[in-house]
């Protein structure tokens, strides 16, 4: 299942989405892009500051997140 996370840095201020996971009707015979994998890190488009779905703090930056199917 993928997620849509809303995200508010916490250096910046800055929210911004990332998606992480893939669909159910994805096609198992196209690899899973390294940015969808929950313990790729990512960095917030105004300040830089990398973040990762895995940190023990990052659910206290999250404001919203979608589950997609």
């Amino acid at each position: 299942m993928a997620q849509l996370y809303t995200i508010k840095c916490p250096v910046c201020g800055e929210e911004f989405n990332v998606g992480k996971g893939i669909t159910m009707n994805w096609d198992p015979a196209i690899p899973i892009p390294e940015q969808a994998k929950e313990e790729t890190p990512f960095n917030c488009p105004k300040c830089g500051r990398k973040m990762c779905v895995l940190d023990d703090d990052f659910n206290e930056y999250v404001t919203s997140v979608l589950f997609v199917d």
